[in-house]
């Protein structure tokens, strides 16, 4: 059987966005299909050259980098941007007014792209693509949104042949949690989008119910299916060292994510602990806590290989769940479970994941990460056990997204 991914961007950056998408093509070429891959041309950007796609898959690539892009220094090449640093219990944040400015000439360069911004060129180039094979699937992957469009293109213009059509949303667009709540524009082009899709699979519960409110013209072709882990950790054993080593592996900006609890915790319990993510100056370093920026996967690897409690965070806002989770779950490792976002969201959430008995829960509060924390200190894991799910590998996750 044959599979068209279309995915609007370039899949090695290093994202976790982009890493789910190799797991599903992984998961594919695991089933025994045919995959090509449509995507965006890598030239221009700085991959990340331990992001490998299986050889098998045919890859068609289109080169779409727009001026701004090469202009922009966070999409080419891009040095960390410096993040304005918040005082999270005054909730202020102190940015300059030479950021701020910087930031309408960004947002306004960036509108005259149109509602998809610089993904538009990568979309007026690529929809030339065609094909003479019939497709048994088409699955368009957003993020970035313009896949969708992309795909449309080529079934209205005839380009390809299919028999069925799969819109995938990591993340929805209007009410995505760092935020696009404010532009009509997008909501509308969200809207039109959905109502051109013959199948629209989500990667969290609460975000399907949240789509399902919004857009309930097209909540009949909705519904969800967990996302699948990248690679999956074999080695049994916990770290060698006489001290856990906690780790947090992701983004950190406080809009969507706020990690301020957990800091303070490890901080009054004095822990073992390396936070990798942007931004990388909200907080300082201490003798037991080391910061990093965002680094790619071999740079990433050793410090969590020597990892043997990691730290997942819940966004704020908005019912997305950060793929870490599913990575995470394939390992052997123990997960501190940091439940945030309104007590309806914290309710589904728990409910779905601890059904796996793997993990140590705890709310997003100083009080309460301190208390889970002494529970991991003193190997106090109940019926938890700390071994791979399987639910979550690739081959499966991608049949469940097929099978709608």
């Amino acid at each position: 059987m044959k599979v068209l991914i279309i995915n609007g961007d370039c899949i090695t950056k290093n994202s976790s966005a982009n890493l789910c998408h190799l797991a599903y093509i992984r998961g594919l070429v695991d089933l025994g299909y045919e995959v090509t891959l449509l995507s965006a041309d890598s030239k221009e950007y700085d991959v990340d050259k331990s992001m490998i796609i299986p050889s098998s898959v045919k890859c068609i690539y289109y080169y779409g980098t727009t001026i701004y892009e090469k202009m922009s220094i966070s999409k080419n090449k891009r040095k960390v941007a410096p993040f304005a640093r918040v005082d999270y219990y005054t909730n202020k944040s102190k940015v300059s007014f030479k950021s701020k400015l910087i930031d309408s000439a960004k947002h306004f360069v960036l509108s005259l792209y149109g509602v998809h911004g610089i993904y538009k060129k990568f979309v007026n180039k690529a929809k030339q693509f065609k094909s003479t094979e019939v497709y048994d699937y088409v699955l368009s992957i957003s993020t970035p949104a313009s896949s969708h469009l992309l795909a449309y293109k080529l079934i209205h213009n005839k380009h390809i042949r299919y028999k069925k059509w799969i819109q995938i949303w990591e993340d929805p667009w209007t009410s995505d949690v760092y935020g696009f709540s404010g532009s009509k524009k997008i909501e509308n082009e969200e809207r039109r989008l959905l109502s051109l899709a013959e199948h629209i699979c989500y990667v969290s519960p609460l975000t399907l119910e949240n789509q399902k409110k919004l857009y309930s013209e097209s909540a009949h072709k909705m519904y969800w299916a967990p996302l699948p882990f990248y690679y999956k950790n074999d080695e049994q054993g916990s770290t060698v060292n006489k001290y856990n080593n906690y780790g947090y592996f992701g983004d950190y900006a406080p809009v969507s994510r706020d990690l301020a609890p957990f800091y303070a915790a490890a901080k009054n319990i004095d822990i073992n602990v390396n936070i990798c993510g942007n931004p990388s100056n909200l907080f300082a370093q201490t003798d037991k806590i080391t910061i990093y920026p965002r680094l790619q996967l071999n740079e990433l690897k050793p410090i969590e290989d020597k990892t043997n409690v990691l730290v997942f965070l819940c966004n704020r806002k908005g019912g997305q769940i950060p793929g870490k989770i599913y990575q995470y779950s394939a390992t052997y490792k123990t997960i501190l479970f940091i439940l945030d976002g309104t007590d309806e969201d914290k309710k589904v959430l728990k409910s779905y994941f601890e059904q796996f008995n793997r993990y140590i829960f705890c709310e997003n509060t100083v009080e309460d990460i301190e208390r889970a924390i002494k529970l991991i200190e003193n190997n106090d894991f109940g019926n938890v056990k700390n071994e791979p799910i399987d639910e979550f590998n690739p081959a499966k996750t991608i049949m469940k997204v097929l099978e709608g």
